[in-house]
């Protein structure tokens, strides 16, 4: 296993260095974000450790493979991955605030404002 990192990383010379850091950036980030939602204490709260980092890491990981082939087809592959990504997060992160506020599993004294009370 090490002498094929080896000879990937002689081969593509920086383009591996900048991937592996990228690759090493985003994995540490939806590793935060995977914490996070096991730490937190309630959906609220959740959300921006599920939604943030976890899409940065996504897309810092996406961006190592595409710096490592170096192709355009692995761009127009990782391309949809990314946008789908970011179209469906929000709707996702909504529908669990949603069904936190819903059913009561949240801190509501630690709400500045709630919107949802008539």
């Amino acid at each position: 296993m090490t002498d094929l990192i080896q000879s990937f990383l002689d081969a593509a010379g920086v383009r591996a260095w900048v991937a592996l850091g990228l690759l090493l950036v985003g994995a540490l980030l939806s590793l935060g974000a995977g914490v996070g939602i096991v730490r937190f204490p309630d959906p609220l709260v959740r959300l921006h450790a599920m939604a943030k980092p976890q899409v940065l890491g996504l897309a810092l990981v996406l961006a190592a493979v595409v710096v490592a082939v170096w192709t355009w087809a692995a761009l127009w592959v990782v391309l949809p991955v990314m946008v789908f990504q970011l179209f469906l997060v929000p709707v996702s992160t909504h529908m669990i605030a949603r069904a936190g506020v819903r059913s009561g599993d949240h801190d509501h004294e630690a709400l500045l404002v709630d919107d949802t009370e008539s």
